[in-house]
């Protein structure tokens, strides 16, 4: 077996173009350095500032590695932290930026504060630029930094975010500013030690385009041979000049690492399975295509050895490649990284140690790039018999995971298949076993409160006062869906009953969840009491319910609150009232126990129904207008989004398109869905009568008294009495006159509110779609006050400000205050 010695340190080359741009460095508060893999982008940037930089200057290198977005933004934050502890801290409190607090991202980023000269690094920016949107990014080009100089390294960026560095006049290194031409290869050749005549060097720039990790190995092949190496391809050469000079221990060694882009001594030892890394190891380490970051104390390796390392460990055969993963899982589990352990055990399909993990926190997460519940399917499907039977709570988990997608089918089956593992079990968890089986089964009786109660009773003995490790209080209550009527209302005339039923299952169920669910009871008696047109009542319910639900992080039912708080302040004419509901949305989005996509799309759609309430739908969301729902919603949040689409083409006066989407889910709605079947009956009377069919419109609309009427939900006819002409009033007065002093007032307490608030928003030329509130706030930051003092001036949370700014910059495409003076002074 050869042994060979460490790799000889070689020089590196820049051309004098390349030179020349760098040196713009010191005068660039910005720059991108934007090429593919082997274009030596990282060793330039480290090469210019070890050499132009006065001694001392500080420099913070951030290198972005394969891990959750919000574990990359959160070491990003504490490098800024070093530069700017305030803006660092701020950065770090808001967490991964998302649709509810991006605007307060932005403008932590735009007000960094550093006056003396600093350099940061963000390399391999590549690897996080999914988590960086265009506002994001913008701001982060326009950083408030003062002598602050950053520098993007990455491989090939997404178009929105090249448009955004052309358009503010980034400094811009790309793949074109790297390469070598013949000339420069004659030269770069004679600094290493190698001669080649000029028609070598043209051939060497013809076959490697100038990529300079190709006209390095060239380079290597030379010293070998004494002749261009004629082999073609980067891998092939790297293969042949660095592969094949290592030896079967050194390759060996190196396959064992292949599944990490970035590994640690210790991570080293335990892929290899040793307590001290042997000398050829650390020999191995030494190959000119992985680098030490010192700062990390871990080695990067390039991404073409990367490439080489995968295509080798597959050559090895199926038995050696599973060693490789089955211990890249084994590590991540043990350091708690349960998706990157999931990830590698599903390439392997070892269902044993797939089965092993926590799955709980997993149900709404990408695994890999593929969201858990295909796994979940997989996992349902083709996992082996016996693994089930060892495993019966994390395919509980499974089967959860299962039912929040609505693959019901998929459910039932494996459920089937839990209730015959579990109950032949004879360990010492069975009891609880059974109980979580109860538990997660009681959804699927889902609207029959007496059965799902009746579940969760079997339950709480099973559990005997612990609670479940398969419904998180995390999980989106009810699927997603927001309004506790449209869910639990299944028989017309007994919302009473319902509410009642409600209570009682809460009450048990929360307790066995870690308080899942908390608040709901409370926000169905809300909707009741609203709906009825009890507006005190429903005031006073409605923050109960939201103040229970704070406490336990339910963030669905604060959002359904917040909604009816908002629709109360219409009644009141209260525009203050109604902003403040607008506001309150904030917080349920911010916590990060329920950070998903679930949550940010709702809190679209709620604001999308406000908005079409106050007939200014055109600022509702393209994606809401166009019904393009797919990755953004869980099936039982469907249904309110096609509510949202249908309002919308009613008061864009799209007649026939309403009509006859209405009448189609009619059609397809089950006998339960008591509430979405009066609102789409609505919805398709407004249709019928706006388009001169006032028969259909009528047998529409007294269908949907009946059942809204069962229950003294007179709200819902009242609001729509204008839309279809007067004729629930017409209805009232013939058929149910016991509501019509309550109709009457309903209807002119809303229709007073609609005119005020419509009026209100549309007083003044808004702006980019703004609010009074929003334009309010940002004419005060426009003119230079910070943000404590508009709080002050306007009597609202220095949060409230931080809000509307981030609706504003969003909605205006700006990202700094300093834009603002041009749109709106």
């Amino acid at each position: 077996m050869k042994q060979k010695n460490r790799v000889r340190t070689e020089v590196h080359y820049y051309s004098q173009r390349l030179k020349q741009k760098l040196n713009t460095l010191h005068s660039a508060p910005i720059a991108v350095v934007e090429a593919p893999s082997g274009y030596g982008k990282t060793t330039a940037i480290q090469d210019f500032l070890k050499a132009e930089l006065p001694q001392g200057t500080p420099v913070y290198w951030f290198t972005a590695a394969d891990e959750a977005p919000s574990a990359g933004f959160r070491r990003l934050c504490r490098e800024i932290e070093k530069i700017d502890g305030r803006a660092g801290e701020r950065l770090q409190k808001i967490g991964l930026p998302n649709a509810a607090n991006i605007g307060e991202a932005c403008d932590a980023l735009r007000t960094i504060e550093c006056r003396s000269k600093t350099y940061l690094v963000i390399d391999n920016f590549q690897l996080m630029q999914n988590a960086f949107r265009k506002s994001l990014f913008n701001a982060l080009i326009e950083h408030g930094g003062e002598a602050l100089h950053i520098i993007i390294i990455s491989q090939m960026l997404k178009r929105d975010i090249v448009a955004a560095i052309a358009s503010r006049g980034v400094l811009h290194f790309t793949a074109s500013d790297l390469r070598l031409d013949e000339g420069d290869i004659l030269s770069y050749y004679s600094l290493a030690g190698v001669k080649v005549t000029l028609k070598q060097a043209q051939s060497i720039a013809r076959c490697t385009e100038g990529w300079i990790i190709a006209v390095y190995l060239q380079l290597c092949a030379y010293r070998q041979t004494g002749s261009v190496s004629d082999t073609s391809g980067t891998l092939a050469l790297m293969e042949h000049l660095i592969w094949d000079e290592l030896t079967e221990e050194q390759q060996i060694f190196m396959l064992f690492l292949s599944p990490f882009e970035m590994v640690t001594v210790q991570q080293a030892c335990v892929l290899f399975g040793c307590n001290k890394l042997p000398g050829y190891a650390l020999d191995a380490l030494e190959i000119p295509f992985i680098r030490f970051d010192s700062a990390w104390q871990q080695y990067e390796l390039h991404s073409i050895l990367s490439e080489l390392l995968i295509e080798k460990r597959r050559e090895r055969g199926a038995d050696f490649e599973h060693e490789c993963l089955l211990r890249a899982g084994d590590y991540c589990r043990h350091n708690k990284k349960t998706d990157k352990a999931l990830d590698f055990y599903m390439q392997i399909g070892d269902y044993e140690r797939m089965m092993s993990l926590d799955l709980s926190h997993l149900t709404l997460e990408y695994i890999g790039g593929t969201p858990f519940y295909e796994i979940a399917l997989k996992i349902a499907k083709e996992c082996p018999k016996h693994i089930k039977r060892r495993y019966p709570l994390s395919l509980l988990q499974v089967a959860w995971a299962l039912l929040t997608v609505g693959k019901q089918t998929e459910f039932d089956i494996l459920m089937k298949e839990l209730h015959s593992i579990i109950e032949g079990s004879c360990s010492e968890e069975a009891s609880l076993l059974r109980g979580e089986w109860l538990l997660v089964t009681s959804w699927r009786h889902l609207p029959r409160l007496d059965k799902m109660t009746e579940l969760v009773e079997q339950a709480a003995i099973a559990f005997n006062g612990t609670c479940s490790r398969v419904i998180m209080p995390s999980a989106p209550w009810c699927f997603g869906d927001h309004c506790q009527l449209d869910v639990f209302h299944s028989t017309a005339g007994e919302a009473d009953l319902e509410a009642d039923a409600l209570e009682e299952y809460i009450s048990l169920y929360s307790r066995l969840t870690g308080g899942h669910g908390t608040g709901a009871d409370i926000l169905y008696r809300t909707e009741l009491a609203h709906f009825r047109g009890n507006l005190i009542e429903a005031e006073m319910l409605a923050y109960k319910a939201s103040f229970l639900a704070e406490g336990k992080q339910q963030s669905i039912i604060q959002l359904g609150t917040a909604l009816h708080l908002a629709e109360i302040a219409v009644e009141k004419s209260d525009m203050a009232g109604w902003q403040q509901a607008m506001d309150s949305m904030e917080r349920a989005a911010s916590m990060q126990a329920q950070n998903n996509f679930v949550l940010h799309s709702e809190v679209e759609m709620l604001r999308a129904i406000l908005l079409n309430e106050l007939k200014h739908q055109s600022r509702i969301p393209h994606w809401l207008k166009n019904g393009e729902t797919s990755g953004r919603l869980l099936p039982s949040m469907e249904g309110i989004a096609l509510f949202i689409r249908l309002c919308y083409f009613m008061h864009e006066d799209e007649f026939a398109r309403l009509t006859g989407l209405t009448e189609a889910v009619l059609e397809t709605l089950p006998k339960e869905a008591v509430y979405a079947d009066t609102l789409f009956s609505f919805l398709a009377a407004i249709g019928h009568i706006s388009m001169g069919n006032r028969a259909r419109a009528a047998e529409l609309l007294e269908h949907a008294a009946e059942k809204a009427l069962a229950d003294g939900l007179v709200f819902l006819l009242a609001v729509y009495n204008w839309l279809l002409q007067g004729m629930p009033e017409e209805l009232i007065k013939k058929q149910y006159p016991k509501y019509l002093a309550s109709f009457i007032e309903i209807k002119e307490r809303f229709m007073k509110g609609f005119l005020a608030l419509h009026d209100d928003m549309a007083s003044e030329e808004l702006i980019g779609n703004l609010t009074p509130r929003e334009q309010e706030v940002a004419k005060l930051a426009a003119k230079g006050l910070r943000n404590s003092e508009i709080a002050q001036k306007l009597m609202v949370t220095e949060s409230t400000v931080r809000f509307h700014l981030r609706t504003v910059f969003q909605k205006l495409d700006i990202d700094r205050r300093a834009k603002l003076a041009e749109k709106l002074i």
